[in-house]
């Protein structure tokens, strides 16, 4: 229920203040949060530290 409100939030956000270029920002900061809980901090901070 909260994570919905935080979309809904954002989305409310970058239209209203027209910050168009921020949406991609936003997606790839949750695909890349999506990708160190299910995967594991270990192997993701792997490539984080090399700079991949």
């Amino acid at each position: 229920m909260k994570i919905k409100g935080l979309f809904r939030e954002m989305r409310h956000l970058i239209r209203e203040h027209k910050l168009y270029f921020m949406a991609p920002l936003l997606i790839s900061l949750i695909l890349f949060a999506i990708l160190f809980f299910k995967i594991g901090p270990g192997i993701v901070m792997t490539f984080v530290y090399a700079g991949l």
